[in-house]
């Protein structure tokens, strides 16, 4: 991922990035599963979802944050987006498993594709 000021993820505030990347991995996931690709298979008890947990993963990558600390820190201050986190451990256990899925979520990301798109819906009339 870039690091510099031309990035377009550089200017959204966090509340906008973390709705923003929810949307895109919950969209990329639905388009794996129409693929017949094979998610991980939820864990037992697994309350909060594979999106939700990915979500939380990457928005916590793109902050710059230590994964463990910002997730525990995530379980108090962002509650209302994700009511039902898991304790770290199993966090950790579902990051595990679905290891190739995150690593295709960041190589899409990294590419930029996907996550911020402009849609015109004015018509122009082509003829």
């Amino acid at each position: 991922m870039q690091q510099d000021r031309e990035h377009p993820l550089y200017y959204l505030d966090a509340e906008t990035l973390l709705v923003a990347t929810y949307i895109w991995v919950d969209d990329e996931l639905k388009a794996l599963q129409a693929q017949d690709f094979k998610l991980p298979p939820k864990q037992k008890h697994q309350k909060a979802t594979l999106a939700e947990l990915l979500t939380l993963a990457i928005f916590l990558l793109l902050q710059g944050q230590d994964l463990a600390k910002g997730y525990l820190a995530a379980k108090t201050t962002l509650k209302a987006y994700f009511p039902s986190l898991p304790h770290l451990s199993r966090f950790y256990r579902v990051l595990q498993k679905a290891q190739g899925l995150l690593a295709h979520l960041a190589m899409r990301l990294s590419g930029g594709q996907g996550l911020l798109q402009v849609v015109d819906l004015k018509p122009i009339p082509l003829g």
